[in-house]
C-alpha cells in the first residue's frame, strides 16, 4: 500500500488438476528417525530422480482493499478509513487462510516461493500520530511471515527465507471504542527456499519510482527481492516482485517495470521472474516491456486452464470466483527451457476455500514446473 513522507506533519496541521493428476509424492523415507522431504513426481515418471524444478509465486493478500483510505477528500476521514481498513484485515483470518495456502506448498513443494503482500501490523494504544507524536508502534498484532513459518513448519515442511525487500512502513491514526490508536502496516516481498536449495547473494532493492497520493502525503514504495538458489547442480537468479497496483501509478508501473529490466540486464545466470506483475497479460505495457526484453512468460508454454489470477472480492467471501485477469506470472530468461513446462494455478478452486467461506486469498497462486532430461 503506501510509505510515509510528510503525512504525520500534514495531518497535524490539518486535524488518513492443475486437475491432470500432478505430483504423485514418492515413498515418504524415514532415515534415523528423520523425516526426509518427500520428492514429487509427474505422472509417468518410474523414479524420483527426474523431480522438476518447481517454483510458485503467491500474493497472500493484506485482507482489505485501501481505495477508500487512498481516496480520502478530507484528512477528517483517516482515522475512520483506517479503523475500516484495520477491522477488514482482521476479518480476513489471515492464520486460517495461511493454513490454507500451506496445504497448496504442501501439494507441490516447490523449491522456490515468491511472496508478495507478507505484512506486519503493528499498534499502540493510545496513539499519538493525530497529535503529531513520533513514537513508533510497536505491538505485533499480527506477523504474517510468522504465522506462515510456523503454519509450514506445522505441516512438517522445511523453508527458509532466502531473501526479503521492505517495502514500505507507514503508522496513522485510526479510531476505537476507546479512543485513537496508532496502526501500522510494514509490507515485504518474501522469497521462500526449500531446505535442500542452496542459496548466495541475497540482495533487495526499492524502486526509485513510486506513486505519490499527495492528499495524504504518502508515497507507495515497490522493490524486489532477489537470491541465487542452486537446485540438482544449476544455479538460477531467482526474483521477486510486486509492481504498482493502483490505476492511478500505470506510469509508476511501468517505470518499475524498465527499471527492473534494466537493473537485471547483466545478470549471466538463469532467471527465474515471480510476482504480482499487476499487468494483464498478453497486452498490459509492463507485460511487454518484459517480453522485449527478452522474458518467457511460462504460462504459454504447457498450461491448464485460463491462469486468471486476480481478483476475488474485497472482503473474499464471494461464492463463485471473480478471477478475471492474469497478473501473477512466472518469466525466465537466460535459460535453455525443457520440452516440458507445466504450469497451473492455486488457490482457486471452491475446494480451496475455508469453512468460514473465505478464499485463501483474492489472488490466486501460479506454480510452474521445469522438467529437465
Amino acid at each position: 500500500m503506501l510509505k510515509k513522507l510528510n503525512f504525520y506533519s500534514t495531518f497535524s496541521k490539518s486535524i488518513s488438476s492443475i486437475k491432470v493428476v500432478l505430483l504423485l509424492f514418492g515413498i515418504l523415507l524415514s532415515l534415523s528417525g528423520c523425516e526426509r522431504i518427500t520428492t514429487p513426481m509427474l505422472p509417468g515418471t518410474d523414479t524420483p530422480d527426474t523431480e522438476p524444478l518447481t517454483v510458485m509465486t503467491y500474493n497472500v493478500y493484506v485482507g482489505s482493499s485501501a481505495d477508500p483510505l487512498l481516496s480520502v477528500e478530507n484528512l477528517l476521514q483517516v482515522p475512520t478509513e483506517v479503523a475500516n481498513m484495520y477491522n477488514n484485515v482482521m476479518a480476513s483470518d489471515f492464520p486460517g487462510r495461511a493454513a490454507a495456502i500451506t496445504k497448496s506448498i504442501k501439494t507441490y513443494q516447490p523449491h522456490l516461493i515468491g511472496l508478495q503482500e507478507i505484512s506486519l501490523i503493528r499498534r499502540q494504544s493510545p496513539g499519538d500520530r493525530i497529535a503529531g507524536g513520533t513514537v513508533p508502534a510497536e505491538e505485533v498484532v499480527l506477523d504474517f511471515l510468522q504465522i506462515l513459518m510456523d503454519a509450514l513448519q506445522a505441516e512438517g515442511l522445511n523453508y527458509q527465507v532466502a531473501a526479503q525487500v521492505e517495502n514500505l512502513d507507514i503508522e496513522m491514526p485510526m479510531f476505537t471504542d476507546t479512543g485513537i490508536d496508532d496502526v501500522r502496516l510494514t509490507d515485504y516481498d518474501v522469497i521462500l527456499s526449500r531446505s535442500d536449495v542452496v542459496i548466495s547473494r541475497p540482495m533487495s532493492t526499492n524502486y526509485t519510482k513510486a506513486l505519490t497520493i499527495e492528499m495524504l502525503g504518502l508515497e507507495v514504495q515497490r522493490g524486489y527481492a532477489a537470491v541465487d538458489a542452486t537446485v540438482a547442480g544449476v544455479t538460477y537468479h531467482v526474483v521477486n516482485t510486486h509492481l504498482e497496483a493502483e490505476e492511478l501509478g500505470q506510469g509508476s508501473r511501468v517505470a518499475q517495470a524498465q527499471e527492473l529490466v534494466n537493473n537485471l540486464q547483466g545478470e549471466t545466470l538463469p532467471i527465474i521472474l515471480l510476482g504480482d506483475f499487476n499487468t494483464r497479460a498478453p497486452d498490459g505495457t509492463a507485460y511487454q516491456i518484459l517480453l522485449s526484453a527478452g522474458y518467457v512468460d511460462v504460462w504459454q508454454m504447457d498450461s491448464e486452464g485460463t491462469g486468471k489470477t486476480c481478483c476475488q472480492d474485497d472482503d473474499i467471501r464471494n461464492e463463485v470466483s471473480d478471477l478475471s485477469v492474469r497478473i501473477d506470472q512466472i518469466f525466465v530468461r537466460n535459460m535453455e527451457l525443457p520440452a516440458s513446462v507445466m504450469t497451473h494455478t492455486v488457490g482457486d478452486k471452491p475446494s480451496d476455500r475455508l469453512t468460514s467461506g473465505l478464499w485463501p486469498s483474492d489472488h490466486a497462486g501460479v506454480v510452474a514446473h521445469f522438467m529437465f532430461e
